[in-house]
């Protein structure tokens, strides 16, 4: 995506196109997988104060064009809000990776069912969910992490 239609994305979704916010989602975009913000700053600190980075993923996130992810090292993982509905992620305690998983349609109906028991039981509009796996993997080249 180049930067006009990132602007127009912003812009879009009722949210200025300021040069981070931009920087931010055309690297995103570019590398089209779950990264942490501590990875993206590593990578380009030239380019952002640690501050800026998290009040834009904060922005990004409120404006519902980026999604986040919290690893059990408190670490935020981000990515591009997938268009086509929501997945879910395994996460590698080993390699800190995270990997992107889609579920089959009988298991996103069964979470869809029991959504709809917990709404009811509790009373509460439930307006999403998550569901991410934790795991360490053999350390070994060829396991899923080291897969693209």
């Amino acid at each position: 995506m180049d930067r006009s239609q990132v602007r127009m994305s912003l812009k879009s979704k009722g949210i200025a196109a300021t040069k981070p916010r931009v920087l931010l989602l055309e690297i995103l975009w570019g590398i089209n997988a779950p990264i942490s913000v501590q990875q993206l700053y590593q990578s380009n600190s030239e380019k952002f104060a640690l501050s800026t980075l998290y009040r834009v993923v904060n922005d990004l996130a409120t404006a519902d064009i980026i999604e986040t992810f919290t690893s059990p090292d408190q670490n935020i993982w981000i990515e591009i809000k997938a268009e086509d509905g929501h997945h879910h992620h395994l996460y590698c305690e080993s390699c800190e990776t995270v990997i992107d998983i889609e579920m089959d349609e009988e298991f996103e109906a069964s979470i869809s069912d029991l959504r709809d028991q917990l709404s009811k039981k509790y009373n509460i509009t439930i307006v999403d969910h998550s569901f991410e796996l934790y795991g360490k993997c053999s350390g070994n080249v060829h396991c899923a992490c080291n897969l693209d």
